[in-house]
């Protein structure tokens, strides 16, 4: 989709640093913040009416943010992905289009599938060598408010995948290798 020079490069950097940014702040804090989603699709609207007409332009975005946002959403009305996540994907796809949409969600799938048995591995393992443990996670014992919202906070990333990784990786994989799925 990006091509090796001139403009096309210059999105596609932008593109997959963007992504990379959602990518770390998921790992870190377990969220992706809306103002980085809305620069992700203004940019990707951008992208787009460099493409083509503004009429096919705005078919592309609104059709790339329909089926992003349309594999994602049941998992998270069931609870097993983040808002955050799934609003990241739609936007994410407007730079796409419909067809690399849904190229882009099987290879996200694909990757958070390996990512969530590293994740578990991960935290089997640190559940192995915690020195005291209250059910899956380490507790550690202090009465003050903000060990037990840290103590809250080191649960949540031991126990939810970022899926937002996988997202990121899957959606820059599409956009630089276009026909890896075909």
């Amino acid at each position: 989709m990006f091509t090796r020079f001139g403009i096309d490069l210059i999105f596609g950097i932008a593109f997959t640093v963007l992504l990379a940014i959602a990518a770390g702040l998921d790992v870190r804090y377990r969220r992706i913040p809306n103002g980085l989603v809305l620069v992700i699709l203004v940019l990707g609207a951008v992208f787009a009416q460099g493409l083509a007409t503004p009429r096919e332009a705005a078919i592309r975005v609104v059709e790339g943010a329909g089926v992003g946002l349309l594999v994602w959403l049941p998992f998270w009305a069931i609870g097993k992905l983040g808002a955050g996540d799934v609003k990241l994907f739609a936007a994410a796809c407007v730079w796409l289009g419909p067809r690399l949409a849904l190229d882009a969600a099987l290879m996200s799938a694909l990757i958070g599938g390996v990512l969530a048995l590293l994740w578990l591995s991960i935290a089997r393992t640190k559940r192995a060598v915690a020195p005291e443990s209250d059910g899956d996670v380490a507790v550690l014992h202090n009465d003050s408010d903000d060990a037990r919202d840290g103590e809250q906070d080191a649960a949540k990333k031991t126990e939810t995948v970022p899926y937002g990784v996988a997202m990121a990786a899957g959606l820059a994989i599409t956009a630089w290798f276009p026909h890896l799925i075909h």
